[in-house]
Formats: C-alpha cells, structure tokens, sequence
C-alpha cells in the first residue's frame, strides 16, 4: 500500500477495516455513530477531504467517532490540530538575565512557551462545537417524534411501494442491521402517520401497519426505550383491531405483551399475551399456515413474560402449546417474519431457563438447539449470547467469552449495542483480571465496554 495519495494514514486504516470505498466508509462511520449513541453524519465529499493532503481538523463528535472505528487517535489519522500561537514576551529580555553562552535560559523560555501552546490548544475551544457537541440529538429521536406526532405526515404512496419498504425495514431488523434501520425507519414510519384517512385501500394499508410499528417497537426495545415502544406496540394493536385479521391481531399482541413488560408491568403483559391466545386459539388451523406461526411466536412470548412473573406452571404450559402449535407446520420456516418452528421453541426453553436463574437447566436446553437452522441472524446471536449468560452462570469465563465472540460473529451490533450483552462482558472482564481470556478484552474494545 505505498505511495497511497492524500492523507496514507487515513486510506490505509480504511482499506486495513476492509471498507474499499469511500461510500462504505460513509455507511461504517454512520453505523458506529449510532451505536455510540452519537448524532453525527459524514458525507462522501467530506471523506474525500479528510483523505485530501490538507484533511484539517474534525469536528469533536467526528474525532470521537473515528477514534472507536478504526482504534487509533485522530492523529494516527493523518489529521493535525489545530495549534494557537503564544504572543511573543515583550519584556523577556528585561526578566532575567541572558544566558546565551550556554542557551540554557534560551532553550528553558522555548520550551515553557511551546508546552504552553500545546496546552493552551488543547483546553481552549476554538468552535462552539468543541463544547457543546454533547447536547446532540438521539439517534432514535426521529422515531420517537413520528410516534409522538411531532414529525408530521407524509404521503403513504402506494401499496405495494409500502410492502417493498416493509420487507427491508424486517430484514435489516432480522439481520441486526440496526444503524441502518434507525435511519431509514422515520420517513418510512410517517407514511402510516395520516389521520382520519378513508382511503380505499385502507384494510391493506393497517395490514402493513401493525408490521411496521412492530418493527419499530421491536427496535426501540433493542436499545431500552421500553417507554417509546409501548407507544409503537399500542398502534400496531390499534391497526390490527381494524383489520380483525388473526395474524395481525397475534403480531400485536406479541409486541405489546413485549413493551408492557418492558417497561415493568410484568403481570398485564401475561394477561395480553393470554388474552391473545385465548382469542385466537379457535382460529389456528395447519391449513393456514400463517396463522400457526404467528400463533405459535405469540405463545413464546407469553411463556417468556410468565417466567419474567416467576410463573412456571404457565410458561411450561405454554412452552408446551408451542412446541405442540409447532407440529403442525411441515417444516420451519419464517413466515410472518417469526422465524417459528420447533428449534425456535427449544431456543425459549433455554432463555427461559435462564430467566428462572437456572443456569444448568439452561445449558441442558442449549444442546437440543441447532443454531445454525434457526431461521435468522438475530435469533442465532440471541442463542450464544444466551449460551454465554448459561455458562457465565456456571463459572466458565472462557467459554462464556467464546460464544459471545460466536454470536458476534452472527450479529456485530446485536452484540455490541444491547445493554444485557454489554453488561455480560462487563462481569466476565471483572472475573479475567489478569486478561488471559482469549478475544475478551478485543471484544470489550469493539463493544466499547472499559476495560
């Protein structure tokens, strides 16, 4: 890689990140802002002068970004601060006397001036934004403020545009692809936002209503806004109580059960989840298979909100209902975007094993998992991380670490962004003081867990 023009240092940390271009390095540095928590944006004609012989100095939310993507200080980058001059010592002369025979008063006045200005350039701010950059947004403010009314509408197109828009908005969210969905989900989210609306196709409109807030929901939880996912879960129900449509109906309460134990009211999301199942259990059938699956995801999640109330007898029940429900499907598959099947069931066994604090019980479901036929990337990842949380349980910090480094293999941001995780790789680094863990410390990096 030599002879790299512009700024090499740059250009090669880029290529050494395998981003060949500079439109992946604008989608990489948006992805890493966003799991920083950071509202920043670079564009492809910024980059272009960041790789420039003269890249100046970036912006501090742009400094702090770069640092955690490529791992090395802005300088390392190739980028120079900008330094202040000191004013010259008018009276120098007059202060002490000349000792130029040996430049040893010389050469002390030189450098207390330049560790002055290296101070000074680093303490005083140059731009507003040096101090205030802080008080940026959210990155899922855009979210909340069309859930929340304050974005405005916009116009919904047409159907089978909107279905388009739904099937990436459920792949990226299945996939982890979270930065990305984050920012395309607002403008995407307005389209359903049109009140009073009696449109002809209305009934079809709610139908890809209730999917995409709970896609919304979904990844509002991801990151902790248990609050703000109530709020998409309630229209996603609201949507679905308009379409009377079985699957739809089932989507919804399996998102709100979710949100309202969420945010901690644990007992009424039983009574949402079952009231669901109740009204929809007459309806499944194995010659609709749609309805089995999202009947049968509905179950999971009422077994996962019992075991969250220390309900076992109801969350074996309905482990049991599902596992059942699942038989009646020729083979697993991800309708309706659940990914429901028998393995998916065996999977709950495991997260619910957990949530009873059983660890061994938990590491004995694992094994009936095969995690390489669950149906998407977010559940595989869901299952090593929850093998982790197992045998973190039983005090095995390598191979905890192990399978954390596997499911971030299958989902970096998964991983890398969900408090429960984050956490995890906390406790083990607490548990490997003297770093002999192999990949521990590495992934700490990458999730930007202290170490």
């Amino acid at each position: 890689m030599a002879g790299l023009p512009g700024n090499p240092l740059l250009v090669r940390a880029r290529i050494q990140a395998n981003l060949h271009t500079q439109d992946d390095f604008v989608i990489a540095f948006q992805d890493k802002a966003f799991e920083l928590g950071i509202d920043a944006t670079v564009t492809v004609r910024q980059v272009r002068r960041w790789e420039s012989p003269a890249p100046g100095w970036p912006h501090p939310t742009a400094r702090t970004v770069l640092t955690a993507l490529f791992g090395r200080p802005p300088e390392a980058l190739g980028f120079r601060r900008r330094v202040r001059s000191v004013p010259p010592d008018a009276d120098r002369t007059s202060e002490a006397p000349d000792r130029s025979e040996d430049g040893g008063e010389m050469q002390r006045r030189a450098f207390v001036s330049h560790s002055l200005a290296m101070v000074g350039s680093a303490a005083i701010p140059t731009c507003p934004g040096d101090v205030l950059h802080v008080l940026g947004s959210d990155p899922l403010d855009g979210i909340r403020d069309v859930l929340t009314g304050t974005a405005g509408a916009q116009e919904p197109g047409t159907v089978a545009s909107l279905r388009r828009d739904l099937t990436e908005a459920k792949r990226l969210v299945q996939a982890c692809n979270y930065a990305r969905l984050a920012r395309q989900l607002p403008a995407f989210l307005a389209r359903f936002e049109r009140p009073g609306s009696a449109l002809p196709e209305q009934r079809a409109l709610d139908l890809l209503a209730v999917h995409a807030y709970h896609v919304a929901a979904t990844l509002l939880l991801k990151y902790d806004d248990a609050a703000s996912a109530w709020i998409a879960a309630e229209k996603a129900a609201a949507a679905a109580r308009r379409t009377e449509a079985p699957a739809a109906i089932a989507s919804a309460y399996r998102i709100l059960a979710h949100a309202v134990a969420a945010v901690g009211h644990r007992r009424q999301a039983v009574r949402v989840a079952v009231t669901g199942i109740d009204r929809l259990s007459s309806r499944v059938s194995g010659s609709v298979p749609d309805n089995v699956t999202v009947f049968g995801a509905l179950l999971l999640r009422g077994a996962w909100v019992a075991a969250l109330c220390e309900d076992r007898d109801t969350a074996a029940e309905l482990l049991d209902e599902a596992e059942r429900t699942a038989a009646l499907l020729q083979e697993a598959t991800n309708r309706q975007w659940t990914a429901f099947g028998a393995n998916n069931v065996a999977l709950h066994r495991l997260s619910i094993a957990l949530a009873f604090g059983d660890a061994g019980h938990a590491l004995q479901a694992a094994r009936t998992v095969v995690p390489a036929q669950l149906a998407v990337a977010e559940r595989q990842a869901t299952y090593w991380a929850d093998v982790a949380r197992a045998l973190h349980g039983c005090g095995r910090t390598e191979a905890a670490a192990r399978a954390l480094l596997a499911a971030e293999n299958d989902a970096p941001e998964e991983v890398r962004s969900r408090s429960v995780t984050r956490e995890l790789i906390g406790e083990l680094l607490q548990r490997d003081r003297t770093g002999r863990v192999s990949g521990l410390r590495a992934l700490a990096s990458r999730a930007t867990v202290r170490v």
